[in-house]
């Protein structure tokens, strides 16, 4: 019973304080009968806000009150009110416990509890308990089979998870889940999703479902323009290339080109475009006027393309200059594209500096590729990092030298870490 498990909290906290029933009454302004009869289980139902004074006075984590109220009501308003005291803790496991709660008591309808789960989902700032709220909905909707709020929730978590860049691949396969239940969203819910997984799918080098995803939501979207719908644009040019598909490469460019809100990147991708066709002089002539043109922040994806020229066309004098003015377009943030880019910069400079025979420089190109990307949670690219390293030591006949083992642990050790 409450009253059992609130007597027992109560008298085990205040012979640890050594405090007499007549000195709790004084702190708190409880009468000592009344705190007698708590005590002893004999008060039919203790007042919250009287436990709350008593809590403070005997020192008792406030957690504990509140787990053990939830743990013996059913009343609806009660567990609201519990739920609500948690989340002003900041208690995760408070939030869920409190929130399945409100979902499991018979008292309260559940399409009633979930949507007063879902708004206060919304209104909560802190996006820790954003998280824990739309978790317990997606796990009880699931099992209960009640897809309208299970697509709601999934997608209410997937535009949180998806700003935690370094779990960024496993955010991708999480949001994957939500297609199955697409067609239950409002039509710009769907749009801004199919939008969001799109550029995230590019940035993951996951460029059919980029393609597929972005297709989608350009289809669906009947405005004009807008900077989403360039973003999309911007991925799509960027898979077909990657694939080879330069004829409808060019045409979504087209498209791009025609965007109010199309900048540098127009040339950027014209560059690629050049590239992809053989037309190494243009491309490098537009890349070196995107590197000009561009904030110091975009210009690592533009340095990275323009490697990768340098590299097919063996231009070893062209490789040292670029990596000379370094320091003018390694300004990286946190946005998971640029740090993909850098990524791909550091691996394809390493791959050239040990081509021309600057192995120690290459190397350590190699290791900081695989340190971004463990940034961006990319497991596979981290792995063909490895492999690279590990391949041309083999190839070699040459062993892999203390240092770069103990950087390549430390990345490791980083990623156990975060996990």
């Amino acid at each position: 019973m409450l009253t059992e498990e609130i007597g027992e909290l109560l008298l085990a906290y205040r012979q640890r304080e050594n405090i007499s029933l007549s000195e709790l009454a004084e702190r708190t302004g409880i009468s000592k009968t009344a705190l007698s009869r708590m005590e002893s289980g004999a008060t039919k139902r203790p007042g919250f806000s009287q436990w709350k004074k008593i809590a403070s006075a005997l020192k008792i984590p406030y957690v504990d009150v509140i787990s053990v109220y939830l743990s013996t009501t059913e009343r609806p308003a009660s567990i609201q009110l519990l739920l609500n005291e948690a989340i002003s803790l900041n208690s995760q496991a408070l939030v869920r416990k409190a929130a399945q709660k409100l979902l499991d008591t018979p008292k309260m309808d559940t399409f009633l509890a979930l949507d007063y789960l879902h708004q206060l989902a919304k209104e909560t700032e802190d996006s820790s308990t954003k998280l824990a709220l739309h978790e317990v909905m997606i796990e009880f909707t699931r099992k209960r089979g009640i897809p309208f709020y299970l697509a709601k929730n999934l997608y209410a978590r997937y535009l949180l998870e998806r700003d935690d860049f370094s779990r960024f691949e496993e955010t991708f396969q999480r949001g994957m889940e939500l297609l199955h239940y697409i067609d239950l969203l409002q039509p710009l819910e769907r749009i801004d999703y199919y939008y969001r997984m799109g550029v995230h799918a590019y940035i993951l080098d996951y460029y059919s479902e980029s393609i597929e995803l972005c297709g989608k939501a350009l289809m669906e979207d009947r405005t004009n323009d807008s900077r989403q719908k360039a973003s999309a644009l911007i991925s799509v040019v960027n898979a077909y290339l990657r694939l080879g598909y330069l004829i409808l490469a060019e045409q979504y460019l087209e498209l791009y080109e025609k965007s109010e809100y199309a900048d540098f990147r127009k040339k950027h991708l014209r560059a690629l475009l050049h590239a992809k066709k053989g037309e190494y002089d243009q491309a490098i002539a537009l890349y070196n006027e995107c590197l000009h043109e561009a904030k110091p922040s975009e210009r690592i994806t533009i340095a990275s393309d323009l490697l990768d020229v340098y590299f097919e066309t063996e231009q070893n004098g062209a490789i040292q200059e670029l990596i000379a003015t370094e320091d003018t377009f390694l300004s990286v943030d946190t946005h998971p594209n640029r740090i993909k880019h850098a990524a791909r910069y550091f691996k394809r400079k390493g791959i050239c500096l040990i081509s021309m025979e600057l192995e120690e420089e290459g190397i350590d190109s190699l290791t900081q590729s695989i340190a971004f990307y463990r940034q961006i949670g990319a497991a596979a690219k981290m792995v063909e990092g490895f492999e690279t390293i590990f391949k041309y030591h083999l190839a070699n006949r040459k062993d892999v030298s203390f240092e770069t083992v103990e950087n390549i642990a430390e990345i490791f050790r980083a990623s156990l870490v975060k996990e």
